[in-house]
């Protein structure tokens, strides 16, 4: 794969030994660490280009505000890397005055890659008139990966306009970079405007045909869609019904929005009744999303064709969901669902079923008793997910109706539940039910006068590894008393880069990772992400990874790892700050999961398709070298047996 910019940016010293042993960077990355930005600048002077580098870089991280004049002053040096990362870090800061400043390198700056760096800097900070000044410049090759990334980064900001979107489709036709191609079809599936892309159906059509790679095909068939509308839909069946990459149907299946369900239906059946399970799943949801009360025969004879659970389940819920209202043909739906939870001991399994209740907030007794039962954290937790999906539920109305007929206080109930488990201390329970009880729709306002249940559970859930909790309690708090939510900081500096570990590390360290459907190999990004690799390592040294269950899996986009509760609210007991990186997010990225800036713990994730969205909001450290094939077979429910640095 080509990419220009951070194939130049990323060796800003040489990767051939551990540039950690250099006391002076590990000093640089450890005030980074601590996010001491005021004692950085110091280095942006230093007469050592890799060091003003190495400063600028990590500043990239810290994000500080305020400084633009100062990076423009580091950035004038002869070396090009240190230019580029200077532009970088001018866009992280993501603030309106690093736009004078990138405008006022561009002025002087004779370097394409700089040039597209700056760019795509803009992106992150200008305003539709920066775009349209990045959109009418006639790039060589070396720059247009920039201007595609520029563009795009806008598009994520939701600022776009008819000069981005025709120099986007221009550089799709006559060419850029690998990694530019898959940022600006990006681009087109996802931001260009429906309006404008329906003037041009024709040209979209046409860049579609003639594209040969997979990926950006699978990005280009929902700008098709888009431009075409119910038209694409010979082309798209086609594509179903083929022997196509799943990345592209996947893409398809989420776009179906746009084609008449009426005829997308019966092909879409067939993919979930098929062996694949990524379509099975994908296709499930688009179910989810467009089946119609006459779709239920086929939606009933589909549940009893499924094999694949978690499609199964998705069926079943949104049969129910379907026939509320009808009281045999609920208690037909019900029973399939308690059948199938009561029938299993696998916990996801009996999970992703009791979830196919939650448009009946009637059945919140049976859901309770799940919650309750000694299933462990990913039966308790997706009970009480239930739970709140069912107290959000248009159907809630009918149902407390239907209650307080039968002498129950449905909304009571519900409050009592909320309440025992913010009590527990629990960080999911905590936080689900904090989330449920600021809900304005629903009016906790008026039944709850007293919070100081609410403010002896703060005690119990500790920062960091409880930070999620945390910040719902106090935003419920102060919801409650009316007034504005409250500003809750990133955790305290608690696990300092451990330094021995990094300097035993390979800059290209290998890991193999072991899981019940194969291996595959991951090499660790540790010129970039010190911390994030040592506190991987750690991790994976001490047996913390091994025998985990895999316990996220979205189809062609991640798998994910790395939580010992299994149910995704699960971290050790330290946070580990985010190492933001230019290292784009493609197939095979090794990235770390957060809950917000400075939040990483333990839990990681695997990329299936091009991510960029995530680029430098999410620590990138390392990518798939060896049996991404593997990656793509890997479900929810399969184990990683154990993680290994290759010696």
């Amino acid at each position: 794969m080509v990419i220009l910019i951070w194939a130049v940016v990323i060796p800003v010293q040489s990767q051939t030994s551990n540039k950690y042993n250099d006391s002076i960077i590990r000093k640089i990355h450890d005030l980074a660490d601590r996010r001491d930005a005021a004692s950085l600048l110091p280095y942006l002077k230093s007469a050592d280009p890799n060091y003003r580098g190495e400063a600028l870089f990590c500043l990239g991280s810290v994000q500080e505000i305020g400084i633009a004049d100062t990076i423009f002053t580091a950035m004038q040096v002869e070396q090009e890397r240190v230019r580029m990362i200077g532009a970088w870090a001018l866009g992280q800061t993501g603030h309106a005055s690093a736009v004078p400043v990138l405008k006022k390198v561009l002025e002087t700056e004779t370097s394409p890659l700089v040039k597209g760096m700056c760019y795509e800097a803009l992106g992150k900070c200008g305003t539709e008139e920066d775009l349209n000044f990045i959109a009418a410049i006639d790039c060589p090759l070396q720059e247009s990966e920039g201007q595609a990334m520029g563009i795009f980064r806008f598009g994520i900001r939701g600022i776009t306009s008819v000069a981005g979107n025709l120099r986007i489709l221009k550089l799709i036709n006559t060419g850029t970079s690998t990694a530019g191609m898959i940022y600006a079809s990006y681009f087109l599936g996802r931001y260009a405007g429906m309006d404008w892309l329906q003037t041009v159906p024709a040209e979209i059509d046409a860049v579609f045909e003639k594209e040969r790679d997979q990926e950006i095909r699978s990005n280009l068939i929902k700008a098709v869609i888009r431009a075409k509308d119910e038209e694409a839909w010979p082309m798209v069946k086609g594509i179903l019904e083929s022997d196509a990459d799943y990345q592209i149907k996947v893409n398809i299946l989420n776009s179906m929005v746009l084609i008449p369900w009426n005829k997308a239906s019966k092909t879409v059946y067939g993919l979930v009744e098929g062996a694949d399970p990524n379509l099975s799943v994908a296709g499930a949801e688009a179910v989810q999303r467009h089946a119609v009360y006459t779709d239920l025969p086929a939606l009933l004879n589909c549940i009893d064709k499924t094999t694949n659970w978690r499609s199964r389940s998705l069926l079943l819920g949104k049969a129910l969901e379907l026939v509320m209202g009808k009281p045999a043909l609920v208690k037909k739906v019900e029973k399939m669902i308690f059948e199938s939870v009561n029938r299993t001991a696998d916990p996801y399994i009996k999970a992703w079923y009791l979830k196919a209740l939650m448009t009946d907030p009637g059945q919140y007794a049976y859901v309770e008793i799940q919650h309750n039962s000694p299933n462990g954290p990913i039966v308790f937790t997706a009970a009480l997910e239930t739970l709140t999906e069912m107290r959000k539920s248009p159907n809630f109305a009918e149902a407390s109706k239907t209650a307080t007929a039968a002498g129950v206080n449905l909304e009571e109930e519900y409050l009592r539940i909320f309440k025992k488990a913010i009590q527990s201390g629990d960080v999911s329970a905590v936080a689900l039910s904090a989330q449920v009880i600021r809900d304005p729709k629903l009016n906790f306002r008026e039944k709850i006068k007293e919070t100081g249940f609410l403010e002896e559970a703060l005690t119990k859930v500790n920062m960091p590894s409880k930070i999620e909790a945390f910040v719902e309690i106090n935003q419920a708090i102060a919801w409650l008393r009316g007034k504005p939510p409250l500003q809750v900081g990133t955790p305290i500096y608690n696990h300092p880069i451990n330094w021995e570990v990094v300097r035993r590390l390979a800059p290209k360290q290998k890991v193999l990772i072991k899981t019940s459907k194969g291996d595959f190999v991951v090499q660790l990004n540790v010129t970039w992400c010190p911390g994030t690799c040592a506190a991987f390592v750690e991790l994976a040294e001490s047996g913390f990874y091994r025998n985990h269950t895999i316990h996220r899996v979205v189809p062609n986009f991640v798998m994910q790892d790395g939580c010992p509760r299994g149910d995704g609210w699960g971290a050790p007991d330290f946070t580990v700050r985010s190492e933001f990186s230019p290292t784009p997010f493609m197939e095979g990225t090794l990235g770390m999961a957060s809950s917000g800036k400075d939040t990483e713990g333990s839990q990681w994730y695997v990329t299936h398709s091009a991510t960029p969205h995530l680029d430098a909001r999410y620590t990138n450290f390392g990518f798939v070298i060896e049996g991404m094939e593997v990656v793509h077979k890997l479900e929810m429910g399969d184990i990683i047996k154990s993680i290994e640095l290759v010696k």
